[in-house]
C-alpha cells in the first residue's frame, strides 16, 4: 500500500518538476506524509493508509481508492502550510523559510493538485456520481475543519479555557479529518448508509483521542508549555486550582506576558500534581473506548476490523 500511495502523490506532483524550484517547495510539506508511510508509526499502519484499509475491510478491495488517498494527503499538507501561516510559530514552515507569498501559492498549488486526485478516481473503474459525491462531502469535511481553524482563531485565552470550546474545536479541526478518510474508504468500497455512518463514528473517535494523545506529548515534552499552548491538560488545571498556583498557570497559559520568566519543566510538574494529565489521559482513553465500541459493532455485521483495530493500541 505505501510504494503504491507515494507513486500516486508522485504521480500528481510530477508535472510541476519544469521549475525545480516550484516542485521542490511543494514536495516539501508532503515530507511527513513520506516519513510516515516508510516508518513504523501506528504499528505498522500510517495514517495515510486509513483510507485504504477501511475500504479493504469492507470489500477487500483498495487499490481502486489510492487517488482519493492521495488527494487527502495532499488536502492535508496544504492545511498544515496554511495553519503555519496563521500560527506563525513554527521555524521550520514554508512560510518563515521563504515567505509568505511563496507558502500561500505552494498551499493553493496543493489544493489543486487534491481536486485533480480525486478526479483521477475515475481511471480507477469509479463512477462519476460517487466521485461528484466524494468531492462534495470533502469539501463539506474541510469547510468543518476551516470553520473551526477559525473559531480557534476568535477565541479570547478566556474562551479557550473552556473544556466545552475545546471539545467543540478539536472536534472540527481534528477529528474531522479522521472522520473524512474513513467516509472516503467506506465509500468507495459502496458501503450502505448506515455502514459509511459506523465508520465516521469510528474515525471521529479516534481523531479526538489521537488529538488529546497530542495534547499530553505536547506537555510532556514540554512543547506546549515553552510556546504556550492551551490544551486540555492546562484547562482542566486551570478549572481545578487556586491561589498562587492558578495565577501562576494563567500568567503562562492565558495572559503570556512577554516579560514574565518561569521554568517549563515547573509548569509540566504542576499539571502533572494537579491531576491535569491524568484527567486528560482517561478522556483519551474514553474515545478510544467509543471507537472500539464501534469496530465491535461492525465485526458483528461481518467486517474484519482487525487492521483497524491496531489504530487504537
Amino acid at each position: 500500500m505505501s510504494k503504491l500511495l507515494m507513486a500516486e502523490i508522485e504521480t500528481l506532483i510530477a508535472p510541476l518538476s519544469d521549475v525545480s524550484g516550484f516542485y521542490d517547495l511543494v514536495k516539501e510539506p508532503l515530507s511527513e506524509v513520506r516519513q510516515s508511510l516508510v516508518a513504523d508509526t501506528t504499528h505498522g499502519h500510517p495514517w495515510p493508509l486509513l483510507p485504504l484499509m477501511v475500504s479493504d475491510t469492507i470489500c477487500g478491495r483498495w487499490e481502486h481508492a489510492l487517488p482519493a488517498s492521495a488527494g487527502l494527503e495532499l488536502l492535508k499538507a496544504a492545511a498544515e502550510v496554511f495553519d503555519d501561516i496563521e500560527d506563525a510559530d513554527s521555524d521550520e514552515s514554508l512560510s518563515t523559510k521563504y515567505g509568505n507569498p511563496f507558502a500561500i501559492n505552494a498551499a493553493c498549488a496543493l489544493l489543486i493538485l487534491a481536486e485533480r486526485a480525486f478526479t483521477r478516481l475515475k481511471s480507477r473503474g469509479v463512477d462519476c456520481d460517487i466521485v461528484v459525491s466524494l468531492i462534495d462531502m470533502v469539501n463539506s469535511y474541510y469547510t468543518t475543519t476551516c470553520t473551526g481553524q477559525h473559531l480557534d482563531l476568535s477565541l479570547t485565552p478566556e474562551e479557550a479555557a473552556s473544556e466545552d470550546v475545546y471539545i467543540r474545536v478539536i472536534g472540527m479541526k481534528s477529528a474531522s479529518a479522521v472522520e473524512c478518510a474513513c467516509y472516503t474508504g467506506a465509500l468507495l468500497a459502496g458501503a450502505n448508509q448506515e455502514l459509511i455512518k459506523s465508520f465516521t463514528i469510528f474515525g471521529y473517535n479516534k481523531g479526538m483521542a489521537s488529538q488529546i494523545a497530542n495534547d499530553i506529548k505536547g506537555i510532556t515534552s514540554m512543547s506546549d508549555i515553552k510556546k504556550p499552548k492551551i490544551t486540555l491538560p492546562a484547562i482542566y488545571a486551570l478549572a481545578q486550582t487556586d491561589s498562587e498556583t492558578h495565577n501562576l498557570l494563567e500568567m503562562v497559559f492565558c495572559k503570556r506576558n512577554i516579560g514574565f520568566i518561569y521554568a517549563p519543566s515547573q509548569i509540566r510538574d504542576l499539571l502533572f500534581s494537579t491531576g491535569a494529565i491524568q484527567y486528560a489521559t482517561i478522556k483519551m482513553e474514553l474515545y478510544k473506548q467509543l471507537a472500539t465500541d464501534t469496530l465491535i459493532g461492525l465485526e458483528q455485521v461481518g467486517m474484519k476490523v482487525a487492521q483497524l483495530q491496531q489504530f487504537l493500541e
